[in-house]
Parts: structure tokens; sequence; C-alpha cells
């Protein structure tokens, strides 16, 4: 007699809110809506005007250059240096990096559009779109040092928002909500710092004793990352985690890129090779930066927010692949040349073919076995159930008796989903029309 199965599953995840949360996103409405639009369009508006000025220099004489960052320009002695070393023409370069600014202060006011248009009846969409406006268009401006004092006056207001804006989204996001509630105070905290790096005197940051500054420093920008490190361990439900998670690894490969490459600046500019290191090391962080605007857009449009897991697994797969194969190649290398200097004298091409053919070889073993470490330290639950399916469809081939297998798959379910009730029915394949059947129930 042949059984068809049909299984029935439910599990209810419940989590404990902390009072005042509800897991929904604060909205905005009715003339707060009204007034943010505005004060949105008002912003774009008074920035396109800035960018105008800034193209119209080159008539009054003086030269326009639009930089990833504004600190980056004018060059430095060393950029100068690395680009005489490297052979590449001063206008190229000034040309690329123009090209290179326009792309970074274009993406971010897409950004800043598309959160605009899509989401920005939420406050933490509201404060993204502003934060991500200020931020591109500071790339757009140029120097303002020569402007009259009326539009240098609006500018420092604008950096004031920029981190009025920047400081509430990380005490609130993801939902708008500030939890605790006392964490305003902490949002408060960069839009202050900000007023005391342009106050004169002794007042300013800038003046304070080192240990001083450097504290002020870390409580400003690490107490809203506290915050955000609360609310995903206590108060975010499980669709805010994956938020939190999109955000958190933009940031994380912003600044282990920014790491890596920081080492470029501390080899000495001797050749062509050293040079263009130099350069590009500054041009991969502020590429990198643009993984930031795209990770928190992702997260506030909760675009494939559950697709985070698996970039996140690969990304550390293929990145400890790589930090291991490019450590076996060196340590081939020059091992293998200390070795076979006296045989083959300074001929090293017999060393790189032999090591390139080992790493090859070793690339899929190696990857698999890294796979296997990730699932099992990041990725428990889901490795063992994994396992526990495969040992189940191979136990599986071999079972014949009904009882047995009812008994083993409820055991499988419960172990790999853990549900809060379970129910299994078995009906006959002749009786499937009638509705009769045999049903085994476990708690």
């Amino acid at each position: 007699m042949r059984y068809r199965v049909y299984g029935a599953v439910r599990k209810e995840t419940t989590r404990e809110m902390k009072p005042g949360t509800t897991g929904v996103e604060v909205r905005l409405q009715g003339r707060m809506l009204f007034v943010a639009r505005a004060l949105w369009l008002a912003c774009a508006f008074f920035e396109l005007i800035l960018f105008g000025i800034n193209l119209l220099q080159p008539l009054s004489g003086r030269r326009t250059l639009i930089c990833p960052f504004t600190f980056t320009c004018p060059y430095n002695a060393t950029t100068l240096h690395a680009l005489q070393q490297a052979q590449i023409p001063l206008a190229a370069y000034n040309a690329f990096v123009t090209g290179l600014g326009l792309l970074f202060a274009l993406t971010f006011v897409g950004f800043s559009v598309l959160l605009f248009w899509r989401m920005f009846d939420q406050s933490v969409a509201l404060l993204a779109s502003f934060s991500f406006l200020l931020l591109g268009s500071g790339g757009l401006v140029g120097d303002f040092s020569s402007m009259p004092l009326a539009l240098q006056v609006f500018v420092q207001i604008q950096t004031d928002f920029l981190f009025f804006c920047l400081g509430f989204f990380l005490v609130t996001f993801p939902d708008g909500r500030f939890v605790p509630r006392w964490s305003w105070l902490i949002g408060c905290t960069l839009f202050v710092q900000s007023i005391f790096f342009q106050i004169p005197g002794p007042f300013n940051i800038a003046s304070w004793p080192v240990p001083l500054f450097l504290t002020e420093l870390v409580i400003a920008w690490c107490s809203p990352v506290a915050i955000q490190i609360y609310r995903f361990r206590f108060v975010s439900t499980p669709a805010q985690r994956q938020q939190s998670k999109w955000v958190i690894y933009g940031l994380t490969c912003f600044m282990l890129i920014s790491f890596a490459i920081f080492a470029g600046l501390l080899v000495p500019i001797t050749d062509a090779a050293g040079a263009l290191y130099y350069l590009a090391s500054g041009v991969l962080p502020t590429l990198a930066f643009l993984l930031i605007p795209l990770s928190i857009t992702m997260a506030i449009l909760r675009s494939r927010l559950w697709d985070i897991d698996v970039l996140i697994n690969r990304t550390l797969v293929y990145g400890l692949l790589t930090t291991t194969l490019l450590v076996v190649y060196l340590v081939l290398v020059f091992s293998g040349q200390a070795l076979l200097s006296s045989l083959l004298g300074q001929n090293n091409g017999v060393v790189l073919v032999g090591s390139t053919l080992i790493v090859a070889a070793l690339f899929q073993p190696l990857r698999q076995y890294i796979q296997q470490i990730i699932d099992r330290r990041f990725y428990r639950r889901k490795y063992d159930a994994q396992k526990t399916l495969a040992a189940f469809s191979t136990a599986l081939r071999g079972e014949v008796n009904l009882d047995q297998m009812r008994e083993q798959l409820l055991a499988v379910v419960e172990e790999t989903m853990q549900p809060d009730s379970l129910s299994l029915w078995i009906r006959p394949w002749k009786q499937q029309i009638s509705g009769r059947g045999t049903s085994g129930e476990s708690p």
C-alpha cells in the first residue's frame, strides 16, 4: 500500500519588547510631513545653487575642483611627489579626482532622492535622506571659503544640521523610536560637537587637552553605537535585526578596507609601484565608503533583507580564503627562492610557477574546509540542521516500517525547526478522496 504524507508545522516566535516599542516604524503625517518635504526641497535647491556657483568659478579666474572629501584638496606635497614618481600628469589626475568626486557626490544624492521618493514618511528614512543629501552635496559645493559671508554662514549651518540628522539617525534606526527614551540625549552629542568645533577661542574642541579631546570623541561617536548594540540584543524584532546587519556589514567592509589600505601610507614612495599604491590608498577607501549609503538604503527599503546572511557568509569564507592563499603563496615564493637559489641561481620563474600551481590546487579543498569552520562557528543551528536532514535522508532510504518513519520524521522536524506544536497526518493513497486516514501528533 502506498502512502502520502501531509505535515503541518506551526512555530511562534515571541520577544519581550521594552515598554513603548511595537516594532512598527514611526511615520510622519499631516503638517509635519508637509514641513519635512518642504525643508528637504529647500535644502536641495540651496545645494543646487552652491553647485552652480562652484561651476562658475572658472569664469572668475578660480579653479573648480570637486573632491571626494573636501579636506583632500588641494593636494599635499606627498601626493604631488607620488604623481611625479608615477609619471602621471597633474591635469589627468585632477580630472580623475573630479570624476571620482562627482561619482561620490551623485551616489549619495541619488540614494537621498530614492529615500525621499519611496519612504519619506518614515522618520528614520527622513533623517537618512537628509544626511545623504548634505554629505553628497559637500563634494559638489567645493571650496566655499571664497564665497560671500552669508553663504559661508549657511554652509556652516548646513554642517551642523548634517550632524544633527546623523546623530538622531544613529539612535533611532531602524524604527525611528528612542529606545531607551533618554537616548535622544545621545543623539544630540554629534550636533553639540559640531557646534563646539566652530566656536573660536579656548572653547573650541580642537584646543582642548589631548586626553579630554580624545575622551569627547569617543563619547560622541561610541555612545550611538552602544545604543544600537542595546537595541539589537534586547529590543529589535527579527526583521529589524536583519536591517541592522545590513548597516553593520557596510560599515565593517569600509573599515576593513580602510585599515588594509592604510598601510600604503606608511610605505616609502621610492618607485612607480610605491607611488601608484599610495595614490590607490586614497581612492579605494572613498569607493568603499559608498557601501555605507548602499547598505543603509537597502535596510530602510527592506530590499532582500535575508540575503545579508548569505552575503556575510560568502564574505567571511572568501575573505579568509584569499588571505590564507596569499600567505601560503608568499611563504612558498620566499622559502622556495631561499632553498633553490643555490641550484637555480636568481631565476625565480620555476618557484613562481610551482607556487601558483600549489595555490590553485589548494583553492577548492581549502574553501570547503573554511566553509565548514564558518558554518560551525557562526551558523551552528543551520549547520546542525543540515547534518540532521542529511542523516535522515540516508536513513530514510532503508526504512520500511511506517511507524518508525513517522517517529523519525517528527523527531527531525522537532530538532531542526523547534516548533511550538507539531502534527503529522498520514493518509493511505486509495483513501485520499474519502478523507479517511491515520494521524500522529507530537507536542
